[in-house]
């Protein structure tokens, strides 16, 4: 018993010595950190300052020699590959490094094996991007074909930064291999600042849906008339994504034959091809289309039924007419959907004020005003009221008697 209690009592020694050696450990390597990042914020006032910004490199160099020296080669990568830091500190950074430990960058970012040789393997490629370095391409390439997610990221995050043609190539393969989601290449290709019309075009008629489906859609950023024809192409596509994206990109950048193809997709079987095609039509301003719109007031689909009234007031005060031949309509969906689209115009709200404040409101406005109250249902009239304040609602309430209506807050 005795010697197991010896036992123990060594073992609890031995931990709280080796807990405080960790300790002790942990607190030099923060002090140590913490020393570092206050020399190198004195070390960028210095370079920065106007007694030292003029001077050559290897005297800039010079000046923090000394701080350069006693800093670790993971230290000065890390240093380097922060966006914060200014572009003098950055190229004599670059410089320091390449001059130490020459070839390092290249040798870093061309492959990795363990967490610190990736991470080593990120700030390099980075800061070889922001030196254009003529390799860069190729190693961001290889980066992504990588099994490290991580890595990927970072990589197609830098080919959408870029200015070089080549790493439009690398993101167009990217994105027609699928190795990565589709939907992350994209997003890098569309914020890049290169103009790719011509590039995204072969996209087109790429044997993968998916391929299609995205270089439709990349190409709404380009309002490029000559784009209106290889789109409409597609509105024809058996894949109905496709059918949807070109769509979707033809209500931002088309004309009259995009027009023609949101009315034809109006009747597509598939009903968020046909919410789309609704809301292009709203998107290109044709109220003459109006018409063919209403139709999908009573879609058995709820989302297309909203992109329908929400087309139709996109496009403005112009379909009145057309609104007001569908309070009438057999179907209550189409009755309500057109009341609806009406109040949202701004146009219920003038006339029923207007009549309200009147002491001789005019019949046949009482007439359309009863069809427009009939047809939006009986929580449509408790809104308008709410709508109409106190004051004014009080004389609607009135007015909707007179008319045989009355709200749901009346009862």
């Amino acid at each position: 018993m005795l010697v197991l209690q010896s036992l123990l009592v060594g073992g609890s020694i031995l931990a709280v010595l080796a807990w405080a050696a960790l300790a002790g450990y942990l607190l030099r390597v923060q002090r140590r950190r913490r020393a570092v990042s206050q020399s190198w914020t004195a070390a960028t006032r210095r370079l920065d300052s106007a007694e030292l910004r003029g001077l050559p490199e290897a005297e800039r160099t010079a000046q923090i020699r000394s701080l350069l020296q006693q800093s670790s080669r993971d230290a000065l990568l890390e240093a380097a590959s922060d966006p914060q830091t200014s572009a003098d500190l950055f190229q004599l950074l670059a410089a320091y490094i390449d001059e130490r430990w020459p070839h390092s960058l290249e040798q870093d970012a061309a492959a990795h094996d363990t967490s610190l040789d990736r991470s080593r393997r990120i700030v390099s490629i980075r800061i070889l991007f922001r030196l254009n370095h003529p390799s860069i391409v190729g190693l961001l390439a290889r980066a992504i074909e990588d099994g490290d997610t991580v890595l990927a990221d970072s990589g197609l995050a830098l080919l959408g930064r870029s200015t070089d043609a080549r790493a439009i190539d690398v993101l167009l393969n990217a994105l027609r291999s699928q190795r990565h989601p589709a939907a992350v290449v994209a997003s890098h290709i569309e914020h890049s600042p290169q103009r790719i019309a011509d590039r995204l075009k072969g996209l087109l008629v790429d044997t993968d849906p998916v391929v299609r489906f995205w270089g439709a859609t990349l190409l709404a950023r380009y309002h490029d008339a000559s784009l209106e024809f290889d789109l409409a192409v597609l509105t024809e596509d058996a894949d109905a994504r496709v059918r949807k994206a070109a769509i979707q990109t033809l209500g931002v950048i088309g004309a009259d034959l995009a027009a023609d193809c949101a009315s034809r997709l109006l009747s597509d079987p598939q009903p968020f091809v046909r919410a789309h095609a609704a809301r292009a039509l709203g998107e290109l301003e044709r109220s003459d289309r109006a018409e063919q719109v209403t139709r999908l007031l009573g879609d058995t689909d709820w989302w297309t039924r909203l992109a329908a009234r929400e087309a139709l007031e996109s496009m403005g005060a112009e379909v009145w007419p057309v609104l007001v031949r569908c309070l009438d309509h057999k179907d209550r969906f189409v009755r309500n959907g057109a009341a609806e689209v009406i109040q949202n115009l701004g146009v219920l709200d003038s006339l029923v004020v207007m009549e309200a404040a009147s002491d001789n409101p005019a019949p046949a406005k009482i007439a359309l005003l009863k069809r427009i109250v009939s047809a939006g249902g009986m929580r449509f009239t408790d809104s308008l009221i709410e709508r109409a304040g106190p004051r004014i609602g009080a004389r609607i309430t009135e007015l909707l008697a007179s008319m045989g209506l009355e709200h749901v807050g009346a009862r």
